[in-house]
């Protein structure tokens, strides 16, 4: 992957799309009001069907596109930043919305203020219409303290050390070079795996509580199934990464932090759904870190992402 590296702006903002025409209105306005405004947008679209495109490239995004069925969260993301302008590359989701207009100030700072940091991610916050456990999830995940780890941190955090989230994310442009941007393979994770490598080669990662985006989901018990799956996937072919992980450890806590949650808020009625919840995560987890023993037709259904079977198998 070649990413040319004279610098013209900031920031080149890379977000993948997919039948999201509705929402990138509110999307692109809050983006083009940032105290930032030195940057640029790139849209990298999977063939929708709604009109997506055309209104981004209205709106005043550069436009990609990509074949639905190749849809890759790494390789996908590598192709948006081929050409990119921005000193630093920061990767949204469609769903992320900017809480104010300090949202790429408040990313691009710890950047600034230490040379050794080279991604930094922002703090989630769930929409008005998320289900209870859903914001105690985001609380789980993206606490209200800002936070720089390194490799110092991997014995008391474990694979923590190296959680990050594209949903919301900045990464220094040359350092993303040249450790090779996303691996291509990956089923999902891209963003864990290259702050893995960035924190193996020296670097440090940080998470920036007051850079602040709306996203939250309220995924249905097969579709957290079938994400567990394909988090089992990449953990079973990244066992370097899966060497640090407790993963039953901080599954008996979030289970128990959650019920907790739900018991002080009064909604106890949603402790059933809690725990079918917990089981298809444990489900789906245990059945991808086995993948090998399953035909790949049975992968390629019960996958998120699907494709990713089509391309590997």
């Amino acid at each position: 992957m070649r990413v040319r590296l004279e610098h013209a702006m900031k920031a080149t903002i890379i977000i993948p799309t997919l039948n999201t025409q509705p929402y990138l209105p509110r999307l692109m306005n809050m983006l083009q009001s940032q105290s930032i405004t030195d940057n640029e947008i790139i849209v990298i679209d999977s063939q929708s069907e709604d009109g997506t495109r055309q209104t981004a490239s209205s709106l005043g995004a550069r436009v990609k596109m990509v074949k639905r069925d190749e849809f890759n969260h790494g390789r996908t993301r590598n192709v948006a930043s081929e050409g990119a302008s921005g000193e630093y590359l920061v990767f949204l989701t469609q769903d992320a919305l900017p809480v104010d207009a300090s949202l790429l100030e408040n990313l691009v700072r710890p950047l600034e203020e230490d040379e050794t940091i080279a991604v930094a991610y922002g703090r989630q916050i769930p929409y008005d219409h998320a289900r209870t456990i859903e914001r105690f999830i985001r609380g789980f995940n993206y606490p209200e303290e800002s936070r720089t780890r390194g490799r110092e941190d991997i014995p008391e955090l474990g694979v923590k050390t190296f959680f990050c989230s594209n949903a919301c994310a900045i990464y220094r442009r040359d350092v993303f070079c040249r450790l090779g941007g996303f691996r291509d393979d990956t089923i999902m994770n891209e963003d864990m795996e290259f702050v893995y490598r960035a924190v193996m080669a020296g670097y440090k990662v940080h998470y920036a509580a007051d850079a602040r985006v709306f996203h939250s989901h309220d995924y249905t018990l097969a579709e957290q199934f079938r994400r567990y799956v394909d988090i089992g996937v990449f953990f079973a072919n990244n066992q370097h990464i899966a060497s640090c992980a407790r993963n039953e450890e901080e599954g008996m806590k979030y289970l128990r932090e959650a019920a907790s949650f739900l018991i002080r808020n009064r909604k106890t009625s949603e402790l059933p759904h809690l725990l079918l919840d917990s089981a298809a995560r444990f489900l789906g987890y245990r059945i991808g870190v086995n993948y090998r023993a399953l035909p790949v037709g049975t992968m390629r259904r019960i996958s998120m992402n699907r494709g990713y079977w089509t391309l590997h198998s």
